[in-house]
C-alpha cells in the first residue's frame, strides 16, 4: 500500500448542553493555523470566488438556529470571516458540481456559476464497504475518506463524541469548522453508523436543481443527517428519517447495523437506488455491498475516468480493486473479517487522498479509527 505510517486521530467531546456559541471553543485552537492557512492562500486574495460563495449563502439566508449559532461560534473564536464558515458548510453540496471528467459529465454547470470551479477542494470521494463476516455473522463497515487538498485536509480531521447529561448521545468524524457529521455512529443494541458520499448528479438539470435548493435555504445534508443521528438510536428509524429526509443534493449515504445494511443513493426528493446486505445487488455476491462516488449499478461511465485513486483509464476503479480482493477472499472460502476490510480500503487503487479511515461494527462496538500518512 502507500501508507508509511499511521496516525491516531484526535478525540474532543462536543457537549450539546453548552449554548452552540460555545460548543466548539476548546477545539478551535487546536485547528486555529491550519483553517487560517487554508484561508489565506485560496480565498483571502480570490475576491471572485470568495464573493460568489457569500452571495449563495445570502441567499440561503440564515441556516436552523442551532446550526446558525454554532456557525457564529466557530468564526469568533477563530477570528475568521462568519460569511466564511458559513460558506464551508456547503461543502458537500458544491462538490456534486466536480464531476471528475467533464466530457462526460451529464450536466454543465449554469454559466453565472462557472466561478465555482475554482473552489479548492476536492472531494469528499470515498470508499465504503459494508460487509458480512460469514463465521459469526457480524457485519463490519469499512470506510475511506478522500478529500484534497491532502496537506491542509488531514490536519483537520478529528473524532467528535456528541453528548448531553454527560452520555455521549452519538459520535462523528469531523473536519475542523464544520458543523456536520461525515462518518458517524449511535452505538446500541440497534443503533447504526452513517457514512456520506458524495454523488454526482446523473440528469441534465441535476446541478441548476441543486443550486436552487442551496439558494432557497433548504437544509443541509449534512445537518439533517446530524439531527437524525440525535434523534434516532433504532436501524430502522433511522433508515426510514434517511430516505425521507430532503436533500439539497445527491449524496450516497452508506448505512451499517447489527447484522444489517445498506446503501442509498440519495436524489434531493427520492431515493434513486437501494442496495440491500444480503439481497440481490448488481454486481455485488450476498456478503458485502460496496459504494464509492459512481452509480456503477445504471453503469456511469464517469467512473472509468476518475482519477482519485490512480486508477481508472485502463487501470482499475476504486470500486474494482477493492471488489477484486473482496471476491479473492470469498473465491478461496475466506470470510470478510475487519483485518480482510482493513487491507482492501489500503489497497493500491482503492486509497486516494485518504485522510481518515474506519472500521465499525455496531454489534461489536467498534470504532477502529486512524489516518494514513501517505
Amino acid at each position: 500500500t502507500g501508507v508509511s505510517a499511521r496516525r491516531e486521530v484526535k478525540t474532543f467531546e462536543i457537549n450539546l448542553d453548552l449554548p452552540p456559541e460555545h460548543r466548539y471553543d476548546h477545539i478551535v485552537p487546536s485547528y486555529n493555523a491550519t483553517v487560517w492557512g487554508f484561508y489565506n492562500k485560496y480565498f483571502a486574495n480570490d475576491f471572485p470566488l470568495r464573493e460568489a460563495l457569500y452571495a449563495i449563502g445570502a441567499k440561503r439566508g440564515d441556516e436552523p438556529e442551532e446550526m446558525q449559532a454554532e456557525i457564529k461560534g466557530m468564526a469568533d473564536a477563530s477570528g475568521l470571516p462568519f460569511k466564511f464558515v458559513k460558506s464551508i458548510q456547503m461543502l458537500y453540496e458544491l462538490q456534486t458540481l466536480m464531476v471528475p471528467v467533464v466530457n462526460f459529465t451529464k450536466d454543465e454547470i449554469p454559466q453565472e456559476f462557472d466561478i465555482l470551479k475554482r473552489i479548492p477542494w476536492r472531494g469528499p470521494g470515498c470508499t465504503g464497504i459494508i460487509a458480512k463476516n460469514s463465521e459469526d455473522g457480524v457485519v463490519y463497515h469499512a470506510r475511506n475518506l478522500d478529500f484534497s487538498p491532502v496537506s491542509v485536509m488531514t490536519n483537520l480531521v478529528y473524532n467528535g463524541v456528541f453528548t448531553r447529561n454527560g452520555t455521549e448521545v452519538f459520535r462523528s468524524q469531523m473536519i475542523a469548522g464544520y458543523a456536520m457529521i461525515i462518518t458517524g455512529a449511535r452505538m446500541g443494541k440497534n443503533g447504526w453508523a452513517i457514512e456520506r458520499n458524495t454523488r454526482y448528479t446523473d440528469h441534465k438539470g441535476g446541478n441548476k436543481e441543486m443550486l436552487h435548493n442551496l439558494m432557497s435555504g433548504r437544509p443541509l445534508n449534512g445537518w439533517a443527517l446530524r439531527k437524525i443521528l440525535e434523534t434516532e438510536s433504532e436501524y430502522e428509524a433511522a433508515v426510514d428519517a434517511i430516505e425521507k429526509a430532503p436533500y439539497v443534493s445527491t449524496e450516497y449515504a452508506i448505512i451499517s447495523g447489527v447484522k444489517k445494511g445498506i446503501i442509498l443513493s440519495k436524489n434531493p426528493d427520492n431515493v434513486a437506488f437501494k442496495q440491500i446486505l444480503g439481497e440481490k445487488n448488481p454486481e455485488e455476491p450476498d456478503e458485502y455491498i460496496i459504494m464509492t462516488n459512481f452509480d456503477f449499478f445504471f453503469h456511469d461511465k464517469r467512473e472509468y475516468f476518475d482519477p482519485t485513486g490512480h486508477g481508472g483509464f485502463l487501470k482499475p476503479t476504486r470500486r474494482q480493486a477493492a471488489q477484486k480482493t473482496l471476491n479473492a477472499t470469498l473465491a478461496a472460502g475466506k470470510p470478510l473479517t475487519p483485518d480482510v476490510l482493513f487491507a482492501t480500503i489500503n489497497e493500491k487503487y482503492v486509497i486516494a487522498d485518504t485522510v481518515f479511515q474506519a472500521i465499525i461494527s455496531i454489534e461489536k462496538g467498534m470504532w477502529n479509527i486512524s489516518q494514513p500518512d501517505l
